[in-house]
């Protein structure tokens, strides 16, 4: 196999690209990635505070056990000025798949520093026998754009990030969603849970959120997801560890017990004004009741009543996602970053580094 790893060299100065074990490493490495990583939120993010250190090791500390990250940094001196990373789901489908995000600082990017980073990518994925690399950009940074198609990459989902000023938010809506809902389905009732999900409840919890594969993939190589008790613990106890407080609202049918649908949010006490709504679905055999609307007006009004600390809700939507867009803006939920899901087959990943090396281009980020 081509040695991938094989520097580009760089128009000015020089770098050096580390492996770095990201749950176990050192505090002044924390500390270079932290500073680093907030960079780069200023730009996604533009309104949202930096993260503070310490919640930045739990982060890295806290991935879940059925994840395994490989994460790169490009340092120049005692700065992390680049980095990268690779996430392989050990789950038993979408082995053909990885996911992976590379950054440079805004001033350093088109000197062929993403490229480096990107044949280091490349090397791992052909060492997990995958094919498949997958990410994602946002609009408040287009240099990432311009990158994923110099190498090939093809928009596979265009969505948004969404959010809803709770000043602007039809409050009107909530008594009579929920209202509308016990009408039409008297059968069944809302759990609300806080603190992760019941033991007693977490196998039919992990079928329920089969519902999410309903949600549009576009032309993303992306197969169904089936979620395990033991990956539904994973993901809460990994929350928890990072500080998040996740709550959950369950529709359940009140003769058989079964669940029918779920709504989640996330909320963190270093941001405390933003909420982030996660997961909402409804199981095909239950759909068309009022479900879906009955559990998010019921989480919208226990976010008035007990975080009124909130002052912004964000939820990501894909563009083709009619349904759920539907609901949101009744709500008043407003277009707020657009988002792009990329795939590329690592043999074009390889392609392309080798015309690099082949023409000794260093145009990349």
């Amino acid at each position: 196999m081509l040695p991938y790893h094989r520097k580009v060299p760089l128009r000015r100065a020089g770098m050096r690209i580390e492996r770095i074990d990201i749950k176990n490493a050192p505090a002044q490495t924390y500390a270079a990635l932290n500073a680093f990583m907030n960079e780069i939120r200023a730009e996604r993010l533009p309104d949202d505070p930096p993260v503070p250190l310490e919640e930045e090791i739990r982060r890295a500390r806290a991935i879940p056990a059925f994840v395994d990250v490989l994460y790169w940094a490009g340092w120049d001196g005692d700065q992390v000025i680049a980095d990268a990373h690779v996430s392989v789901m050990r789950t038993d489908e979408n082995r053909h798949m990885v996911e992976f995000e590379i950054a440079v600082r805004k001033a350093l990017r088109r000197r062929g520093i993403g490229t480096q980073l990107l044949a280091r990518i490349a090397e791992a994925v052909a060492r997990e026998g995958r094919r498949l690399l997958v990410t994602s950009t946002r609009s408040t940074i287009p240099d990432a754009e311009g990158f994923l198609r110099r190498i090939g990459a093809q928009v596979g989902l265009e969505g948004h990030t969404n959010q809803l000023d709770l000043r602007d938010l039809n409050r009107d809506l909530l008594p009579l969603w929920q209202a509308r809902a016990k009408e039409r389905a008297s059968d069944f009732e809302l759990l609300v849970w806080t603190e992760g999900i019941p033991e007693e409840h977490i196998g039919q919890f992990a079928a329920v959120l089969q519902a999410m594969n309903r949600a549009p993939r576009g032309s993303l190589q992306i197969d169904d997801f089936q979620a395990t008790p033991d990956q539904v613990r994973e993901w809460h106890r990994a929350a928890a560890e990072r500080g998040e407080e996740v709550w959950t609202i369950v529709a359940r049918e009140k003769a058989t017990g079964r669940l029918a649908g779920l709504t989640e949010v996330v909320w963190h006490p270093n941001r405390p004004r933003i909420l982030r709504q996660e997961a909402t679905g409804v199981l095909p055999e239950f759909q068309n009741r009022g479900l879906g609307r009955w559990m998010k007006a019921a989480m919208l009004e226990k976010v008035l009543r007990e975080r009124p600390q909130v002052a912004k809700i964000r939820t990501g939507n894909a563009d083709s996602n009619a349904p759920m867009l539907k609901i949101n803006y009744e709500l008043g939920f407003k277009p707020y970053i657009s988002t792009y899901a990329w795939q590329v087959e690592l043999a074009q990943v390889q392609a392309y580094l080798d015309s690099v090396r082949a023409t000794k281009l260093v145009g990349a980020v």
